[in-house]
């Protein structure tokens, strides 16, 4: 009961803190209303940091004005249930400043937010590494990268500009980063300019997107639910243009190919891109062996490139490629970049439901072939391509962008 006690106390006086540093900032004067008009919201964001340092993400008051213009709801009237878990996505592990979000390759940082539904996946040691030394390493995460000066971030290494960071969440949804530096009793602050997205199961991203060709081949092949119950995965889903220059397999394919191609897709843990190193090597679930190639700011897989990176589902994360991988031998074999074959290797059997769970490495080792064998199932994954006009499908899931 005593410390219980001292921890209220300890939220109640980070609370005050905390309200009272993001009221120097009149662009930040909605949240504060937000948090005091709702206590329950604040003992949400701010229990974490009781014991542990934190980072927060600040919602401006345009992030609440877009929310409002995009569903016709103010964020006000969002039940506090619903609320709560996207607060809780606002908060990363770790006390980080603007040095930190400066780093070419991105970060990739956990969050307050667990439980299965937003967060089926666990820590491996990298990401472990980041962060508070006590504070949480199995919340979902978000991907930070500075701003390019290209038009459209893609959340590669390009050329750099100082115009600030991107955060990315679920959905492949992005926010713009003003590091500002704000201190707090229990750590520090940066303001953005929307609410972060909260992420989703694998098929429903893939459908809100419309990767029609990645739909259609989970659907003939049985694996929707496999793939959306199976946790820390990464999924490298080839566009719809990569599926009709590897011949329409989607459609024209049998079921055992289509299903072994899709499992090649799959590797059993998230590889976050800035834990991927040239020439590493990972085995899929097909048992296949895929290849990281780093080159001139691009990311290879085998032979596909990577043309959207780090897109948060709630299993994991997916790439977007520009082609249908090729086996690494044929790969290697050619030198070239046309389509490969898609006999990938197969698997010995193909399963309904997950047995076992696989242990997220962030890439920092190649992963057991203990891992590869716990993951039987038909996890095929080659899904999700971002696009920015789920907005519409997010007001009925009340998730705030």
């Amino acid at each position: 009961m005593r410390f219980i006690l001292i921890l209220y106390l300890a939220i109640v006086v980070r609370a005050q803190s905390f309200l009272e540093a993001i009221g120097a900032y009149p662009q930040l004067s909605n949240f504060t209303s937000l948090l005091t008009d709702y206590p329950v919201l604040a003992s949400s964001l701010l229990s974490a940091s009781a014991t542990s340092p934190q980072t927060i993400l600040v919602p401006d008051n345009t992030a609440f004005l877009n929310y409002e213009n995009l569903t016709g709801i103010p964020v006000s009237a969002v039940p506090t249930t619903d609320l709560a878990p996207v607060i809780q996505y606002h908060i990363l592990s770790g006390l980080l400043k603007s040095h930190n979000f400066a780093a070419p390759q991105g970060i990739t940082i956990p969050t307050s937010l667990v439980g299965q539904k937003y967060d089926n996946r666990t820590a491996g040691a990298a990401l472990s590494s980041v962060g508070a030394t006590n504070g949480n390493h199995d919340g979902q995460v978000v991907f930070i990268v500075p701003k390019t000066n290209d038009s459209t971030t893609t959340l590669l290494v390009r050329q750099l500009s100082s115009a600030g960071a991107v955060v990315q969440s679920g959905l492949g949804q992005q926010v713009n980063l003003t590091a500002i530096d704000g201190t707090w009793d229990g750590g520090s602050f940066h303001i953005v300019d929307g609410f972060l997205t909260l992420p989703e199961v694998c098929t429903e991203t893939i459908q809100t997107w419309g990767l029609s060709s990645l739909d259609d081949s989970l659907n003939r092949t049985g694996l929707s639910s496999t793939l959306d119950h199976l946790n820390n995965v990464t999924c490298l889903g080839p566009s719809d243009q990569a599926f009709l220059q590897a011949g329409s397999p989607d459609i024209k394919a049998n079921v055992s190919t289509l299903t072994n191609a899709l499992m090649f897709h799959t590797i059993p843990e998230p590889l976050y891109s800035n834990f991927l190193q040239d020439g590493q090597t990972f085995t899929s679930l097909s048992n296949g062996t895929i290849r990281v190639t780093l080159k001139d700011g691009d990311i290879f897989f085998n032979d596909a490139k990577v043309t959207q990176a780090n897109v948060i589902t709630n299993n994991g994360l997916m790439h977007v490629l520009d082609r249908v991988m090729s086996p690494l031998e044929d790969a290697s074999a050619t030198g070239t970049t046309t389509v490969g074959p898609l006999t990938t290797p197969v698997a010995s059997t193909v399963t309904s439901s997950i047995t076992t769970t696989v242990t997220a490495t962030e890439s920092s080792s190649a992963p057991s072939s203990s891992n590869t064998a716990q993951a039987t199932s038909a996890a095929a994954a080659l899904h999700c391509l971002w696009r920015w006009e789920a907005l519409a499908f997010l007001v009925g899931h009340v998730y705030l962008l």
